[in-house]
């Protein structure tokens, strides 16, 4: 066998004198088809994406007023708290002022008398006269006689 045998399957040569059609005409049904499938494709998505802008704000929504509801609710139950809180100072602040008051009353005990023994004592007859409370008395009947003779 000779490597260089002429074959003796004879090729053809195309030319344009044969029956050749264009390569666009061979894609046409091909991309024509794909496009149809890309716009039904558009047309999905779209319908998709307007269903779930729809769903997502129907969701804020409702979450929205779930979260109005819950923040009055949560409102409500601050105000019972703090008037709880407000009463049960109010009530401990009176205890405490009442323990004080009792606490001091010796003390003020002996300051009044302390205060008794400074005014009366000792010779004071100037301060016991001033302060006597007999002079109301006294005076209330000066102005009532001279209002009725004078």
């Amino acid at each position: 066998m000779a490597v260089l045998i002429a074959s003796s399957n004879p090729t053809t040569t195309l030319t344009k004198s044969q029956n050749t059609k264009p390569i666009l005409a061979l894609l046409s049904p091909a991309l024509s088809s794909s496009l149809y499938l890309a716009a039904i494709l558009q047309q999905l998505l779209s319908t998709t994406t307007i269903f779930l802008l729809f769903r997502t704000y129907q969701l804020s929504l409702f979450l929205l007023q779930q979260s109005y509801h819950a923040s009055q609710v949560l409102l409500i139950r601050s105000l019972y708290a703090s008037s709880l809180i407000c009463k049960n100072a109010v009530w401990a602040s009176k205890q405490g002022m009442r323990a004080l008051w009792k606490s001091t009353e010796g003390t003020r005990k002996k300051l009044f008398r302390e205060f008794m023994i400074f005014i009366l004592g000792g010779g004071n007859q100037v301060i016991l006269l001033l302060f006597w409370p007999g002079w109301i008395l006294v005076g209330g009947s000066v102005w009532a006689a001279l209002r009725l003779w004078g």
